[in-house]
């Protein structure tokens, strides 16, 4: 797929992952423009050719005015990459977190990519053409020690890519879902990306952006940025039980070296 001359929105576009996004479709050719809760988001943009617009994603008629300025920017919407997303703590045990925390894990992970789906999906099944690609995390695939509620809303998320691809794959409408395990971003509180050469296993925005890109230029549904992540869901798969005992194992193994199993706690042992 080539990406030159199309129109790419990207949320969560001013930081992380959706900042390298941008920059690199932006020196790819396309028309980028990004949705980012960040004040700034338009001067962000205006530093790698793109447009900006200040949006909280957790609003759905924030999400459709944002799609709409893209249109009459650029014309039809070629590809959404629906990316904002943020972590949580377990406070105690596995559903200990707050009514108010479950409900913004749900609010931020799953209903934006709902939101847009259901805002460009019309036009793109008359055009026959579009590209939809949501941010999930491995945490869906795999579970995060320590954060219940985003894992299960990142599961979710994955659930509805896989929606969208078997509904409307065959009507010329692309899917991709995109499930990282660790970045070193401001999600996880690393001021700098140079931070991923010291610990294994975790990669810089720039790293994963890369690796996005060339998958959706093959058009891949599951895009893995950590190839590791393959042979953990492969184990998982292959027998259930043995993947639950494993992931027991490792939460008593970061509390006995780490004092806890939160999830900063488990990114320095895998």
């Amino acid at each position: 797929m080539n990406f030159k001359n199309q129109t790419i929105l990207i949320t969560g576009g001013a930081q992380g992952i959706g900042l390298s996004l941008s920059e690199k479709f932006s020196n790819m050719g396309a028309n980028v423009v990004i949705a980012d809760k960040h004040k700034e988001t338009a001067n962000i943009a205006q530093k790698f050719g793109g447009f900006g617009y200040v949006c909280d994603v957790t609003q759905e008629e924030q999400i459709n005015s944002f799609i709409t300025f893209a249109e009459q920017t650029f014309g039809a919407v070629h590809c959404f990459i629906s990316n904002a997303g943020t972590i949580f703590v377990d406070p105690d045990h596995v559903a200990s977190a707050s009514n108010k925390t479950w409900e913004l894990s749900w609010k931020l992970h799953v209903m934006p990519h709902v939101y847009a789906t259901r805002r460009l999906l019309p036009g793109m099944l008359d055009r026959k053409y579009g590209y939809l690609v949501n941010t999930a995390s491995a945490a869906g695939l795999l579970y995060q020690i320590g954060d219940a509620p985003y894992s299960a809303s990142k599961a979710a998320a994955i659930s509805f890519s896989e929606g969208i691809a078997i509904s409307h794959g065959d009507e010329g409408i692309r899917s991709s879902v995109i499930c990282p395990q660790y970045v070193a971003s401001n999600l996880l509180g690393f001021s700098n990306p140079q931070d991923a050469k010291n610990l294994e296993g975790l990669l810089s925005p720039e790293v994963v952006a890369e690796k996005v890109f060339e998958a959706m230029c093959r058009e891949e549904f599951l895009i893995l940025p950590h190839p590791r992540v393959q042979k953990y869901l492969s184990k998982k798969v292959a027998d259930y039980d043995r993947w639950i005992d494993g992931m027991r194992k490792l939460k008593k193994k970061s509390i006995d070296k780490r004092g806890s199993a939160k999830p900063l706690d488990i990114l320095h042992l895998v």
